[in-house]
């Protein structure tokens, strides 16, 4: 005569839940491997949490079948621990807290037809976790949908256009050669030659081929002050510009530039000269010295 089960001790068929726990690892083992077929882009950290969870059901399963209670202090925290703390490490070395995989099925609603697209090599090594350095913006591909590093950080200095802009003098002229055992004539002669090229190549758009500038925009030379008066005055305007002073008793609204970092020595004397001999002035002549000395 069999004896009666004890309350409490009902027999239980131990199948269905152990069918569960096999579909249960089973189907975040297929989730996992998702990213590995072009599916779906799973971040990396849920994949590490994704990997603790199912530890942690396999040890409890294991406490179960052993109905050991104190399995937990040896078999499950310091594994668990363990593991979880040597992917992470990984995962940090290698780079990959981001599982991005190149290709993707794409299916077209209306034909039915599933294809491949690939982002190229170049994309591939930009894939965010994967690129490590710099990066000014991340955006996703169009093809795989994967984040990569569209604009990466390029040193660079606008040095190099600021030089291109800049315009340097001209160089000295030979006709200048022996410049101190010319006579004043011969000085004058080759100074009236070159300010003649400097003038029309600088100064006439704006005062004219004939000195007589534009009403109230330029002012005239012909007549002018400074080119009958001091030398060092008109020198100095030429180098260093002029605005805001009144011509004769009249005010020009256009400001006139310096041309100390455009002009040599030899040209600006030259100039000088060339507007206090022209057009009825009766100014000095320049000395490129007198120029050097000014700037």
């Amino acid at each position: 005569m069999s004896e009666p089960t004890a309350p409490g001790h009902a027999h239980h068929n131990p199948i269905p839940g152990y069918l569960a726990v096999f579909a249960f690892l089973v189907a975040v083992t297929a989730f996992e491997l998702l990213p590995l077929f072009g599916l779906l882009d799973i971040p990396a950290p849920l994949l590490l949490f994704l990997s603790a969870v199912k530890f942690t059901v396999v040890v409890l399963f294991f406490m179960h079948l052993h109905g050991d209670k104190a399995i937990n202090n040896r078999l499950f925290f310091v594994p668990l621990f363990m593991a979880t703390g040597s992917v992470g490490v990984l995962m940090a070395l290698f780079g990959t807290w981001s599982l991005q995989w190149p290709v993707r099925s794409h299916h077209d609603e209306v034909t039915g037809v599933r294809t491949e697209v690939r982002d190229s090599d170049e994309i591939v090594a930009r894939y965010r976790g994967r690129w490590t350095d710099a990066c000014n913006s991340w955006v996703k591909s169009a093809a795989t949908g994967n984040v990569y590093c569209s604009s990466p950080w390029v040193g660079y200095s606008n040095q190099p256009a600021y030089d291109a802009l800049k315009v340097v003098a001209a160089p000295p002229d030979p006709a200048f050669d022996g410049w101190d055992a010319k006579s004043a004539e011969d000085k004058k002669a080759v100074m009236m030659v070159k300010g003649k090229e400097v003038y029309d190549s600088k100064c006439a758009a704006c005062h004219q081929a004939t000195g007589l500038g534009l009403a109230g925009t330029f002012p005239p030379l012909a007549g002018d002050p400074v080119a009958n008066g001091d030398v060092t005055e008109h020198i100095t305007i030429i180098l260093k510009g002029l605005s805001g002073k009144e011509i004769n008793g009249v005010s020009y609204a256009v400001p006139m530039q310096a041309w100390a970092s455009l002009l040599n020595d030899q040209e600006v004397a030259s100039v000088v000269t060339y507007e206090r001999a022209s057009w009825g002035n009766s100014g000095g002549p320049a000395e490129p010295a007198q120029v050097a000395a000014l700037r």
